[in-house]
């Protein structure tokens, strides 16, 4: 004869679980915002004098206290974690913008059939930053038949910080084209 304790504990437990399974799902409700909070908020009505070069010029140099820091860094590291222009780069961009304008600065390149854009800026994705924050632009980059390179930095107009970044390499695959002599045979 079977033990109605444990039938009855096996109905209380698949009861229990069933009522789980096929019960209401509860969800958390936040009062919608009419502002979105930005940790750098909009300032494109602030008038800032320095100029995109001088702003380089005293980031190379280390000049604001915010990359006093990178003082003791070695200069590789220095390189990674301060923007430095590529020597021998194909273009160089500076500019004073909004970081909503950012998104149509990309370059494309191809590599084979397939085109690539570079840096590939989403500004939804850096949702700490104002679409109406000035920022400074620094963009270099060198594309040449077997490879690309690029870096990029945004920096904050008002607070000196980098706010984006990022580099990057692609070698390019070396495609053999069919060559064909003057009477079309391979």
């Amino acid at each position: 004869m079977k033990n109605p304790i444990l039938i009855s504990l096996s109905m209380v437990i698949f009861s229990f679980s069933l009522s789980m399974l096929l019960g209401n799902p509860v969800y958390a409700q936040t009062t919608p915002s009419d502002k979105n909070e930005y940790l750098y908020p909009a300032n494109k009505e602030k008038v800032f004098d320095e100029t995109v070069d001088e702003f380089y010029q005293a980031l190379r140099d280390l000049k604001y206290p915010v990359h006093q820091r990178y003082k003791q860094k070695l200069k590789q590291e220095l390189d990674t974690a301060i923007f430095k222009e590529i020597s021998d780069s194909s273009v160089n961009i500076k500019k004073k913008l909004l970081f909503k304008e950012v998104e149509g600065l990309n370059y494309i390149t191809i590599d084979g059939n397939i085109l690539r854009t570079y840096p590939d800026i989403d500004i939804n994705y850096h949702q700490t930053v104002s679409p109406d924050r000035q920022v400074y632009f620094f963009y270099s980059f060198k594309d040449t038949e077997k490879e690309f390179r690029g870096r990029y930095a945004i920096y904050d107009v008002e607070t000196k910080k980098m706010v984006a970044g990022g580099g990057t390499y692609m070698p390019k695959l070396n495609l053999t084209r069919n060559t064909y002599d003057k009477e079309g045979n391979n």
